[in-house]
């Protein structure tokens, strides 16, 4: 069992093709804790978490003899994986709480008052315009991050650059949205506390 731990991620799927079950205990090894800290964080609740994990488990274990890691790493698709399977669980339990006889929907209570809406309208606007601000090629890299989700590696690839500049890209993204919402923000802190 040991030599497992040697093994890299590309050389694990291999080996898992031959219905080799130490695979999965190594994969197990290797990335549950981790797996099980983005399923708490996605879910709130340790059960649910673990059930999630061992679902994503399971299903990859299935899918055994067809999977093939492509330009992704293990950790980044078990990552997404556990995303995925958490949405899931949040469907089931949303949907499950609309069967109940207790639940009733609040369809005709507005929980935002129409300055507060307003106040995210404008929000969600600046947020766009700052990300239209954007030199074109330092757009396409937020947009591919946080629309996408896609990580920095894979944007690299995709792009045809180096990690760096991609990293580069997203730190003057983010420096310019914020610096744009400054003002916006300040404006909005000010009515909230005027209003109360």
């Amino acid at each position: 069992m040991a030599q497992y731990k040697l093994y890299g991620d590309q050389e694990l799927v291999q080996l898992m093709r031959s219905d080799d079950e130490h695979v999965l205990v190594e994969i197990y090894n290797r990335y549950w804790d981790k797996m099980l800290v983005v399923a708490i964080n996605r879910l709130g609740n340790q059960e649910e978490a673990e059930e999630c994990v061992q679902d994503v488990l399971y299903k990859l274990w299935s899918l055994r003899h067809e999977f093939s890691l492509l330009k992704v790493e293990l950790s980044n698709y078990l990552s997404r994986a556990i995303r995925n399977q958490s949405f899931n669980i949040l469907d089931q339990r949303h949907r499950a709480r609309v069967r109940s006889e207790n639940y009733t929907p609040v369809e005709d209570i507005n929980l935002l008052s129409p300055e507060r809406q307003l106040i995210i309208r404008e929000l969600q606007e600046q947020i766009d315009n700052s990300i239209n601000a954007l030199p074109p090629q330092c757009q396409l890299v937020f947009k591919l991050s946080r629309h996408e989700g896609l990580s920095n590696k894979e944007i690299a690839e995709k792009l045809n650059l180096s990690e760096n500049t991609i990293k580069s890209h997203l730190k003057k993204a983010n420096k310019d949205i914020q610096g744009n919402m400054g003002l916006l923000i300040t404006m909005v802190f000010i009515h909230s506390f005027f209003q109360r």
